[in-house]
Parts: C-alpha cells; sequence; structure tokens
C-alpha cells in the first residue's frame, strides 16, 4: 500500500511539474500540489501500520531537494496551511527536527517564526550551502542586494549542481521512465518571496520559474 501511494504520489507531481511547464494556470496547479501531499500522507499511514509505529518520514533523501521543493511549492501556492503536514512527513510524526539541516530549517523557520532550530549542524548537500547565505545576508546583514548576487550565482550552476539527480537530462531522452516534465528551481522563487526581493535580475536564467 505504502509503495502504491509512493508511485501515485510521484505521478502527481510529474503532472504538476508539466502543468507549470505547459504554462497551466495557478488554479490547476493547486489542485495538483494538494494531491503530493495526501499521498504522501497515505504513504505515511500505511508505512506506520506496517511497522506498527508512529508514521515515519517520507520526505527526504536526494539531498533535502524534495524536501525543499515541497516547502516552496506550499509558500508559491499560498498554501501555507499544508505546511504544519509538510514538516511532519519530513522529520515523521514523533520526529520534532529529525529530517532537518540547517537550509531546511532556515526555510521552515521563514515560514514560522515559532519553528525550533534544528539539533543537526551542516546540511546533506553542499550546494544548498549558497541558499543559507542568502538568508542570512537578508535578517542578519540586512544586505539584499549582496543576496541577489548570490542568488544570480546559484541559478547560474543550479542545472550543474543537480546532475547526480534522476531527472537530470532526461530531456534528451523521452523515452526514458524518468520522462521530462521540466526543470524548475522553485527554491529560489521561494525565497524571493519571503524575504521580499526584487528578482527582475534573475529572470534571464532558464530554470527560475519568475511567472510563478
Amino acid at each position: 500500500e505504502a509503495s502504491r501511494w509512493q508511485s501515485i504520489t510521484w505521478i502527481y507531481h510529474s503532472l504538476l511539474y508539466l502543468y507549470y511547464t505547459a504554462g497551466k494556470p495557478i488554479e490547476e496547479i493547486s489542485p495538483l500540489f494538494e494531491k503530493v501531499i495526501e499521498g504522501y500522507e497515505k504513504q505515511a499511514e500505511a508505512l506506520g501500520v506496517f511497522k506498527a509505529s508512529k508514521k515515519p518520514v517520507v520526505i527526504g533523501g536526494e539531498g533535502g531537494f524534495i524536501a525543499l521543493t515541497t516547502i516552496s511549492l506550499a509558500v508559491l501556492l499560498n498554501k501555507n496551511n499544508l505546511l504544519s503536514t509538510i514538516k511532519q512527513l519530513i522529520n515523521g510524526e514523533d520526529g520534532g527536527t529529525f529530517s532537518e539541516d540547517e537550509v531546511i530549517n532556515k526555510f521552515l523557520k521563514l515560514t514560522d517564526s515559532n519553528h525550533p532550530d534544528t539539533e543537526r549542524d551542516g546540511i546533506y548537500s553542499y550546494n544548498f550551502s549558497i541558499l543559507c547565505d542568502v538568508i542570512d545576508n537578508v535578517l542578519i546583514k540586512n544586505n539584499k542586494n549582496h543576496a541577489l548576487e548570490l542568488l544570480d550565482e546559484y541559478l547560474a550552476d543550479w542545472y550543474q549542481m543537480n546532475k547526480q539527480e534522476i531527472w537530470y537530462n532526461s530531456h534528451l531522452d523521452l523515452e526514458n521512465q524518468n520522462s521530462y516534465v521540466g526543470y524548475w528551481s522553485f527554491e529560489a522563487a521561494a525565497l524571493v518571496y519571503l524575504l521580499d526581493l526584487d528578482d527582475s535580475s534573475l529572470h534571464k536564467h532558464l530554470f527560475y520559474p519568475k511567472d510563478i
């Protein structure tokens, strides 16, 4: 049952990307995101029953990419009501901040000032360390200009630094099982929104989802 829901969730996740890539209106994309979260919930519930335990972590792995994307889409689609559920899916039902590294914790604190600091140091993927610097430059150093410079640098390297992801270069082989659905740095757009940055200098980047 958990595997079934994992497959269903991935299908809705892929459809969401396809809809955005195709330029569908946000009103058609938001319900797909709700289906994604519902799928994760069903998967966690099934695993909890199977293991006779609390609902475990189901949004994890892949260097934090899926977790960051899920948080970012909740923010960008105005689904803040789902953030508490997403936190639980990332950390497990009884996990506190179990699966949060520094960057995931910082993202969650931007959405909820009462969110506790993680007890874990460092980050799962070094690629995301620059996002921590973006946040610190705004909140601590009050330097939005440098924050934008860092985001510009991040987006310039975004595709190559994700070459370990299963979707990398999927546009070159449209018949494979990891079908091309679009490449988007939703986490960059979420930071622009949450930190109230002027993103006009970022529109040049192919992977920056400026329309959202």
